[in-house]
């Protein structure tokens, strides 16, 4: 199997680059790029992954601090390879950052996207009704890494900077 063959591990320096070309070839454009590249110069704190196969970078993940509720993270981007998609190289990558956050100490992740897709990591629309940000709407959705973390949070979040931008 494909994912057996795959290193999953956390992103260093020298893989900037990789990178900046997994998210061009995955998005057919310079925004996810842009933005990994903003925050990853940013001062705020991440959870930054790569799947490379044969030394070559086929999938990333980032997880961003967010303003608001305490030790809240961001999922985006998710991106990979088009070659590479059918394999759960996502998948994997995905269940492996918030495993990485929930062992540092992180206590929510909130998303916008595929509901179906990210509802398989545990995410829900429910669980964020009680933030409010410009990403509201039916694919925004959270995660509680620690049973609770959002109960009774009522206010707002902010994303860094860097995804207005992007």
């Amino acid at each position: 199997m494909i994912i057996e063959k795959t290193e999953f591990r956390i992103a260093d320096p020298a893989d900037r680059l990789g990178i900046l070309a997994l998210h061009r070839r995955a998005f057919g454009r310079e925004d996810e790029a842009r933005l990994v590249d903003t925050l990853t110069d940013a001062a705020c704190a991440t959870v930054s992954m790569v799947a490379r196969i044969d030394g070559m970078i086929v999938g990333h993940v980032m997880l961003s601090e967010l303003q608001g509720p305490e030790r809240s993270l961001a999922l985006a981007p998710l991106g990979v390879d088009p070659d590479w998609r059918d394999f759960q190289i996502g998948t994997e990558l995905t269940r492996r950052a918030i495993s990485v956050a929930r062992k540092d100490g992180w206590l929510c992740v909130f998303v916008q996207g595929d509901p179906v897709y990210y509802g398989r990591f545990g995410f829900k629309k429910g669980v964020a009704e009680g933030v409010s940000c410009d990403r509201q709407g039916p694919h925004f959705m959270a995660l509680e890494l620690e049973n609770g973390a959002l109960n009774g949070y009522r206010g707002e979040i902010r994303y860094p900077d860097a995804f207005g931008a992007a």
